[in-house]
């Protein structure tokens, strides 16, 4: 068991299978909802049955990312499927929860180095 955190002399035991259970429900549940655009921290915390911050907490601990970075970068990973399959660049944004094109170009490039029509060309 690994040993982690300090809360007024008591120690935590926190196992690594604890936490990738976390993860796995996190990632689940992500891949349930990342194609409605509302799906923001506030409902993956209902749906985790925790608290926003315990959510923000742990996911920054352990991947380094906040919730909606999380959300947005596993969005943009599933837009990647698509836009092999060819579908139009308006319709893959829409698809994957974003409900702006622009905003979707704009993180897409920021994530992959180039626009989501340049990946569909190559």
């Amino acid at each position: 068991m690994l040993q982690i955190g300090k809360h007024e002399g008591y120690r935590k035991p926190v196992t690594i299978q604890r936490d990738q259970g976390f993860l796995e429900l996190v990632d689940q549940t992500v891949s349930h909802n990342y194609t409605d655009s509302a799906f923001d921290l506030t409902a993956l915390s209902a749906q985790l049955a925790l608290s926003k911050r315990q959510v923000q907490r742990r996911l920054k601990t352990l991947v380094g990312h906040t919730p909606s970075e999380y959300i947005r970068s596993y969005r943009l990973r599933k837009s990647l499927e698509f836009l092999r399959e060819g579908l139009p660049v308006g319709q893959v944004a829409k698809a994957v929860g974003f409900s702006s094109q622009a905003y979707f170009a704009s993180c897409f490039k920021a994530e992959f180095d180039q626009t989501p029509s340049d990946y569909q060309r190559r």
